[in-house]
């Protein structure tokens, strides 16, 4: 088995099944004793109406959504040592304004406040269910680009610590995820392309939602459109088998928290 990291990030298209997966991994991860978490972003921009950084359990699972406003806030305070100065700061025009505009910038927030949640906490293993495909390049490279832009001081260095963890393997891992189609496994080829383009981390591919693993061996009593289907994914499997990290079958199951428990027993791979 490979080494645990600190960091799995899961991307793909809309609709793939990322949340679902992503949760059973954590459960995956608690059932062999470690501490892991389900965290997802709020939002890349500022808005008027923020709602605060949400933490509740879920069926045994602790998840947290992060607050950008209040992730920038907590990131100054701890800079200028102010809670007052850092409430005002990410109140101005001018900040708001930059993190809305500049791309990327809101990752690098949130990124710092994961890095920081790792560092309070060195059992602590992080899965980020994460945004979309072009969003997701986006926040690999933000570290570098603003590193680029700060060629000094705190934000410098800070970036530059980012930098190091995000970009190394031993610490992150990021997982594309694919339905068996062959749009959505030629989408997910092309993400991971563009992330080994941007970063040296292991980044694979995992087919989610198979029908094919699940009647492999009765398709002959299937209805001809499901026949079909079926064994258009056996063939997109037989194609692309070598780069398909991990195959995981249709579940049957309607109930998310069923999908996830099922899901468990697949899941040794994504270490």
């Amino acid at each position: 088995m490979e080494s645990l990291r600190r960091l799995y990030i899961f991307t793909g298209k809309g609709g793939v099944g990322k949340t679902t997966l992503s949760k059973a991994f954590v459960r995956y991860l608690l059932e062999h004793d470690h501490e892991a978490i389900y965290l997802t972003f709020q939002g890349q921009s500022l808005s008027d109406v923020q709602t605060g950084t949400t933490e509740k359990t879920v069926n045994g699972i602790r998840e947290i959504s992060l607050d950008l406003e209040e992730c920038a806030r907590t990131y100054i305070e701890k800079r200028l040592n102010s809670k007052m100065i850092a409430s005002w700061i990410v109140k101005t025009p001018f900040f708001r304004a930059l993190i809305n505009m500049v791309p990327g910038f809101s990752y690098l927030i949130y990124l710092g406040r994961i890095l920081e949640m790792g560092k309070a906490n060195p059992r602590l293993i992080v899965v980020l269910d994460a945004p979309a495909s072009g969003h997701a390049l986006t926040m690999v490279e933000s570290t570098t680009n603003f590193k680029q832009i700060f060629e000094s001081g705190a934000i410098f260095e800070d970036t530059g610590k980012m930098l190091a963890l995000l970009n190394n393997p031993e610490y992150t891992k990021i997982h594309v995820v694919s339905l068996p189609s062959l749009m959505s496994w030629q989408e997910a080829v092309e993400l991971r392309t563009g992330l080994h383009e941007r970063t040296p981390v292991d980044v694979d591919i995992t087919v989610n939602n198979c029908l094919f693993t699940l009647v492999e061996n009765d398709l002959e009593k299937l209805p001809q459109g499901l026949r079909d289907k079926a064994l258009n994914e056996k063939q997109l499997i037989q194609d692309n088998l070598s780069e398909m990290r991990c195959i995981l079958p249709h579940s049957l199951s309607h109930d998310p928290l069923a999908i996830e428990t099922e899901l468990v027993g697949s899941l040794a791979k994504l270490i």
